[in-house]
């Protein structure tokens, strides 16, 4: 992969290098590929098959934003975890809204915004492991911190899916 590929999956295409919130811009950039993600859902024969599918996905996208990531701070930034990378943003949205499975455009808009603010939250105050998690090194930690504010976003909001929907 050549250098201004990684660069654009790092800043997710130039979201996180807007000069203000460059981490909630790039979260803001999972959300087409969650509607993505939502429109082929019905090319499977059941959620289950589906959720298997979301979490191969979730699984290589994690592969490659750890590889992205180590590039970026390594040779690109040259910096640890430099604010511009926010493919890990991207990833802990994405991994917050596994399982959700919303039907419609209204849960979907539900689905979008409380995952939204639930991973926001979660990724801004790094409660528990989500902080100790960010202290990994070769892009890991970039990117684990994000992947577990998700796993317990996702948590959270398989919670409040399962009361109200």
């Amino acid at each position: 992969m050549s250098k201004k590929t990684v660069r654009n999956l790092g800043t997710w295409f130039g979201l996180g290098d807007l000069p203000k919130a460059p981490g909630t811009f790039g979260t803001l950039g999972g959300i087409p590929i969650f509607i993505f993600l939502s429109f082929i859902r019905g090319f499977f024969p059941n959620n289950m098959v589906y959720n298997s599918f979301y979490f191969m996905f979730l699984m290589t996208f994690f592969a490659i934003s750890v590889y992205v990531s180590d590039i970026c701070e390594r040779e690109i930034f040259k910096k640890e975890d430099p604010q511009n990378v926010v493919i890990d943003e991207v990833l802990g949205y994405l991994t917050t809204l596994f399982l959700i499975n919303p039907v419609g455009v209204y849960q979907n808009m539900v689905a979008i915004v409380l995952a939204f603010v639930i991973f926001r939250i979660l990724d801004i105050t790094k409660i528990g492991p989500i902080d100790r998690a960010q202290h990994f090194e070769n892009g890991v930690g970039v990117v684990l911190d994000d992947f577990l504010a998700g796993v317990i976003g996702n948590f959270i909001m398989v919670c409040i899916w399962t009361i109200f929907f």
